[in-house]
């Protein structure tokens, strides 16, 4: 990752630059687990803890499909749809 940042901050980098970096295998992030979705079953919408639910997990990198990019992402946030997946509604 630090690759990626250097070569984003440095002045002078080519398209070629980027294009010659070393992709990381797999990268962080937080996931929601299938088997899990009737975890919350009965509970009110309000009483459901997102932190039960939300998971940090090392994500392989996909294999990139013609016509496709791969896009680094350097920081995020939760919104709504982060918490209702989190949450599972509506199901």
């Amino acid at each position: 990752m630090n690759e990626i940042l250097d070569a984003i901050v440095a002045d002078g980098t080519t398209s070629a630059d980027f294009a010659a970096l070393q992709l990381p295998e797999s990268y962080r992030a937080v996931t929601v687990h299938k088997d899990e979705q009737d975890m919350f079953a009965g509970v009110e919408s309000r009483d459901k803890d997102p932190r039960k639910s939300l998971h940090l997990d090392d994500v392989p990198v996909p294999e990139l499909g013609p016509g496709e990019a791969l896009v680094a992402v350097m920081a995020s946030s939760v919104n709504y749809n982060s918490v209702w997946t989190s949450i599972f509604e509506p199901v």
